[in-house]
């Protein structure tokens, strides 16, 4: 086959997949393919309504309803009496999706726990390098504050905060969008066993340290010593995720 039977094809293909699609589909497809094809890039205007119902010969309703949708998305911003352009701040709605698909599909704190390992690891990692020192202090201070306080729910936050500004230190855009995606499930695993483990003492004092020998390897730039730490303190909150889960089996 040569290269105009090929294209001739394709053609061909294309037309009869937009046929039997849904007319908002179509129009979908079109924006989505300008901006991964770089047509279309962040603070890029978008043509008028009118010009781009003409050039796909759809109805400017079509259109409409699917700029709503971008718009909602993060993805598309509305400028009275300017335009359309295009943005990228999806987080409030993919943390929003995230959340009611895990919800739906019934995600447990195991595998939140074993998701966490992961990609705090890997943060940390790349914070030893990329870290600022402001990022670094305000750890510090964080950690301070962890000590001074005995309320579980306000050491919680705080706990929460010191995590993501290891996350946001690693200057690495996917885990960073990543964590904002699964933020509110993050946020209810870490305060719900922040506050179990506060409960024993000996179990509190062994978070606490291995908080700080999180901080001390960032600061000494020493992986080796900073995974260590990582793994004592995911081995502590293993060991209540353990107890919750046999707590939960003898009820059932």
């Amino acid at each position: 086959m040569s290269n105009l039977d090929e294209y001739k094809s394709y053609k061909n293909y294309r037309s009869y997949k937009n046929e039997h699609k849904k007319t908002y589909q179509y129009v979908f497809d079109y924006f989505s393919e300008q901006i991964l094809s770089g047509e279309l890039k962040v603070g890029d205007k978008i043509p008028p309504e009118r010009e781009i119902a003409e050039k796909l010969d759809v109805s400017r309703n079509s259109i409409r309803e699917v700029m709503h949708m971008l718009e909602i998305n993060g993805l598309l911003e509305c400028r009275q009496g300017s335009g359309n352009y295009v943005r990228c701040e999806p987080q409030e709605y993919m943390s929003t999706f995230i959340n009611m698909v895990m919800s739906l599909s019934s995600i447990s704190y195991t595998e939140v726990y074993h998701i966490r390992m992961g990609y705090e690891t890997v943060a940390l990692k790349l914070a030893i390098s990329q870290a600022t020192e402001e990022e670094i202090e305000r750890m510090h201070e964080l950690l301070v504050k962890m000590d001074e306080i005995t309320d579980p729910v306000e050491s919680a936050q705080l706990d929460i905060e010191f995590h993501n500004t290891l996350i946001n230190a690693s200057h690495n855009r996917m885990i960073i969008l990543y964590t904002t995606m699964l933020k509110d499930l993050m946020h209810q695993f870490i305060a719900d066993f922040r506050v179990k483990i506060m409960e024993d003492k000996m179990r509190s004092e062994a978070l606490k340290r291995s908080h700080w020998n999180i901080y001390d390897a960032l600061v000494d730039k020493d992986f080796v010593a900073g995974s260590s730490a990582m793994q004592k303190h995911f081995d502590i909150v293993g060991e209540q995720l353990e107890l919750m889960e046999q707590t939960y089996r003898r009820k059932k």
